[in-house]
């Protein structure tokens, strides 16, 4: 048998009527062989939506993405909860956005082509994007094959980025968001300029506990929003069904068909036009 069973696979499609370099959603993987290669280690997955009405909101969320892959894979208890390694990557991530900006403002002026006055208006406010991160740790009795035991996941979120938990075709945890009638209120943002404290009181977290079988689906809130609305509409008996169409588009790796998928809903009036994060985590 093969112990490095687990995978991960991501799809992004931006708004209609945009293309890929205006999509403002970023993901990110660590390590990234468990993007294309089954996995047994512990392996940490996060999302970010940029919010539109921010500067460099694409670059944000890359950044936040990235970063906080790379904290919660190296330093295990940073979703754990607003403690010190929470804290340090909040203030590591705001002063490597500081250089990110003073680099992007210099590379402007050597091109001759410095920020405009509307840009330069903008630049005290900062960015703005959602965090949804998780970090999954095998057990050691999983990895001696014992079907029954129990691994360990951790998350934090700010926003409405949503992580949701399948075990045998059944939702059996969604988070940060209950219920799809929380949706469409203004979420919380990770800000570039905001103060680690607040950072913290805002932010949730989360932990449970997963089994070998056990999927995990991540979703920008768009996707979010129409998946649990459907989830809640959809009675038990049916949900294997519906729950395989989404398993199908991961599976294949088919972003073409996902995006008329897409488009299909978005036509319907189910889905709102926005860029759409998929990710799919297999334990």
């Amino acid at each position: 048998m093969n112990d490095r069973f687990a995978t991960v696979k991501a799809v992004v499609i931006p708004k209609q009527g945009n293309n890929d370099d205006e999509c403002e959603d970023s993901y990110f993987v660590m390590p990234t062989a468990a993007l294309s290669n089954p996995y047994f280690d512990p392996i940490a997955v996060v999302i970010s939506d940029g919010a539109s009405e921010s500067m460099f909101a694409r670059a944000w969320s890359g950044m936040i993405a990235w970063r906080a892959a790379r904290h919660a894979y190296h330093v295990p208890d940073t979703l754990t909860g607003p403690g010190a390694s929470f804290r340090h990557f909040i203030r590591q991530l705001a002063s490597r956005w500081e250089d990110w900006v003073a680099g992007y403002i210099e590379r402007r002026v050597t091109e001759g082509r410095p920020l405009r006055w509307y840009e330069e208006a903008k630049l005290p406010s900062g960015a703005f994007a959602t965090l949804l991160a998780v970090r999954l740790d095998y057990s050691y009795a999983q990895r001696v094959h014992d079907e029954a035991a129990d691994g360990f996941w951790h998350a934090a979120a700010l926003g409405d980025s949503c992580l949701f938990q399948i075990r045998q075709n059944q939702i059996v945890h969604h988070f940060p968001i209950e219920s799809s009638a929380n949706f469409g209120v203004t979420p919380d943002l990770l800000g570039s300029n905001t103060n680690p404290d607040l950072t913290c009181l805002r932010t949730t977290f989360c932990n449970g506990s997963f089994k070998r079988g056990d999927e995990f689906f991540l979703m920008t809130d768009a996707l979010a929003a129409w998946f649990l609305s459907a989830v809640e509409r959809t009675p038990p008996s049916e949900l294997e069904g519906f729950l395989g169409q989404l398993k199908a588009f991961s599976r294949t790796g088919d972003r073409s068909a996902f995006a008329s998928w897409v488009s299909s809903l978005i036509a319907s009036g189910a889905l709102r036009n926005d860029d759409i994060t998929f990710m799919h985590i297999c334990t």
